[in-house]
């Protein structure tokens, strides 16, 4: 060890470094991290999402069941299965059959095998909600499995008080909730709602959610009250919570306050009754959140699908954030449309990066039906997506 007093090897006099060559060496910095972020941006822009060969998968002989909402995924011991709700405000008949169904297949043959089906009371417990109406129904419209494996899903109720014994259609009123299983979905309990439309008579659509730092962000269709007795100007917005204490919640049953992104900012309680910030860009009118969303790692954006009901396009929006949403391309296109509607798509990804297909990688599926004018007849498509 050297003392104080010593010399060392590095005592002696430096080479004296002149202003000029300090500006040479900061320019050369500089320009190192421009090629930099120049090489990462081209990286970036190589990065092209491209559709693949649209793909008749059921006829409506063949569908082995009624195409009411977007299919739910989970992937087990390897296989895909799909989860589907249907009617489930409805009374059950040879007609008109309220379940909610569980099938596994493969990428051709996604609803090959039927695992199980359930009644809406076999299936759910209401948890003390609604008991006072004369017609509700829960749908699950998406679920994310949670790190511990039980299952978090994101509802669309249906709820009507009736007037004397009779069911007003014009009255029925429309929430987002959320829904926990803890036997891999089998059965569920209800948790409470969420969100609802500023005019809860505007159908809330839902199902679409992505998970965007310590939040889970949830879409919805919002409306702006009308200042007349009429109904509101339909606006599609988002509202998000803390994932962790929303998972800690529903564990017990229960619910925390959601907010909506209103007025650039999200403080607007998801139940207060205000309308949130309108954050679809119009492409061609009809835009509607019966939707689904995921997050694609090669591309580093959230996708999401969006329909157009009589428009007869199915669209896909992009976005780094979650809020800021732009039009990357077309799915479908119905041609000489007959009134056929394209809602309820669905992100799937057989061997993607999750198991609810929250997340997908460079090559997944978008399947989604074509439902005939007043759902008289139901067929599903699919396209392949790969980036590239």
């Amino acid at each position: 060890m050297l003392g104080w007093g010593a010399k060392s090897a590095w005592s002696g006099s430096r080479p004296t470094v002149t202003r000029r060559q300090k500006m040479k060496t900061k320019i050369g910095l500089l320009v190192s991290l421009a090629v930099i972020q120049l090489i990462t941006a081209a990286s970036l822009q190589a990065q092209e999402l491209k559709l693949g060969e649209l793909k008749l998968m059921y006829t409506e002989d063949e569908i082995p069941i009624r195409y009411d909402g977007s299919l739910s995924t989970i992937r087990k011991d390897g296989e895909m299965h799909f989860f589907h709700s249907f009617g489930c405000r409805l009374t059950t008949s040879e007609t008109r059959r309220s379940r909610h169904s569980w099938h596994k297949g493969t990428p051709d043959d996604p609803l090959k095998c039927h695992v199980a089906s359930k009644t809406e009371d076999e299936f759910w417990d209401y948890n003390g909600y609604y008991g006072d109406l004369a017609e509700e129904g829960i749908w699950i419209l998406g679920m994310y499995q949670c790190p511990g494996g039980d299952i978090l899903a994101i509802t669309h109720a249906e709820l009507n008080a009736g007037s004397g014994g009779r069911i007003e259609r014009k009255e029925q009123r429309f929430a987002l909730g959320l829904g926990y299983s803890t036997d891999g979905g089998a059965t569920w309990t209800y948790c409470g709602e969420i969100v609802r439309p500023a005019d809860d008579r505007q159908n809330v659509g839902g199902g679409a959610y992505i998970l965007r730092g310590e939040y889970i962000y949830v879409y919805f269709n919002d409306a702006i009250p009308a200042t007349t007795r009429g109904r509101g100007t339909k606006v599609h917005c988002v509202a998000r919570a803390k994932l962790d204490t929303v998972i800690r919640a529903a564990a017990q049953h229960k619910v925390t306050t959601w907010h909506k992104y209103a007025d650039g900012k999200w403080e607007t309680p998801g139940l207060s009754g205000k309308p949130g910030d309108d954050i679809i860009p119009r492409i061609v009118g009809g835009e509607d959140l019966h939707a689904d969303a995921a997050y694609c790692v090669p591309l580093g954006k959230y996708l999401l699908a969006v329909q157009t009901h009589a428009a007869g396009k199915l669209l896909l929006f992009a976005s780094t954030d979650g809020v800021n949403w732009s039009h990357e391309t077309t799915i479908d296109e119905i041609r000489n449309n007959n009134g056929a509607i394209q809602p309820y798509s669905a992100f799937v990804d057989f061997d993607g990066p999750s198991d609810d297909c929250h997340t997908v990688d460079e090559d997944f599926f978008i399947y989604f039906p074509r439902k005939g004018p007043d759902h008289e007849y139901d067929l599903i498509f699919r396209r392949k997506i790969t980036i590239e």
